[in-house]
């Protein structure tokens, strides 16, 4: 794998892009039911949200769901703990009413380290939205929801060198929900496809475009044969820079040129 040795300038052409790729998708499916966001949309709104006041301003993640079966939206946030340095997170649900007020839950598991994306959906069959959190150090952490609105915590599901956002479908067709990762530490999207039970294996990776840099993903039908696709966000390119991944639907992926805008791969390095 190749690795580069410049970093990445920002983040905020990021999260604009990714938005625009879901708002042009065509329609999916809610995450796991009621109130929830589009698959594509869930992993990297997460990605994107902030904190507005407390915990000292603290970047905060979110994901949006129906956790306790009432038919009102709720929302889990990954809050990293704020400081100089990044530390364990952790895991808070504020449970909907129907009169569009929240009432928070008690804080939960701690999170790994300087968690940096989640996503919601069934993942284990059961009926009930559960949660995936990723962190900085790629560990890929699955909570397992039970209905009231609170998540135990279940292993890793996988470890990669570190995760910037996740992608949430059904890449191979089987009934059960896969996931995509984009990791700026190996430069590479790695598809983990879904077992059952919560369980995932490991299938297929595919080198970022720009090794090196921070890359967000978001799954959507982008050439409407019915297949969820991915889109690979670069941050570090002025926001010029995205490609198109079109699924074989099996987990794998090929890239579609023609769907995708492709500037110098070097052209994010400083000179």
């Amino acid at each position: 794998m190749i690795r580069a040795g410049c970093k990445s300038r920002g983040m905020t052409s990021i999260v604009t892009i990714v938005f625009v790729f879901a708002a042009f998708a065509p329609a999916r499916a809610w995450v796991g039911g009621p109130g929830g966001l589009p698959a594509g949309a869930a992993g990297t709104a997460a990605s994107a949200q902030s904190s507005d006041e407390d915990s000292d301003n603290a970047p905060r993640l979110m994901a949006v769901g129906d956790f306790n079966g009432d038919g009102i939206a709720d929302v889990a946030e990954a809050i990293p703990v704020a400081g100089d340095r990044p530390g364990p997170g952790v895991l808070t649900v504020s449970l909907g009413h129907a009169d569009g007020t929240y009432q928070r839950m008690e804080s939960s598991p701690v999170l790994g380290r300087a968690p940096s994306s989640i996503v919601t959906r069934d993942f284990n069959g059961d009926g009930i939205l559960d949660l995936i959190v990723g962190d900085d150090d790629g560990a890929l952490t699955l909570f397992i929801g039970d209905g009231t609105g609170k998540f135990v915590p279940s292993g890793d599901i996988a470890r990669l060198d570190s995760v910037v956002s996740i992608a949430v479908a059904d890449f191979n067709h089987d009934g059960i929900p896969d996931v995509a990762v984009s990791d700026w530490r190996a430069s590479s999207v790695t598809v983990l496809l879904g077992a059952g039970k919560g369980a995932f294996r490991q299938a297929w990776s595919f080198p970022l475009r720009m090794p090196g840099t921070v890359a967000h993903i978001v799954a959507a039908d982008f050439n409407r044969d019915g297949i969820p696709d991915l889109a690979v966000v670069y941050g570090s390119d002025d926001g010029n820079t995205f490609e198109v991944m079109l699924s074989n639907g099996d987990g794998t992926f090929t890239y579609a040129p023609s769907l995708s805008f492709v500037r110098d791969p070097t052209s994010h390095c400083d000179t």
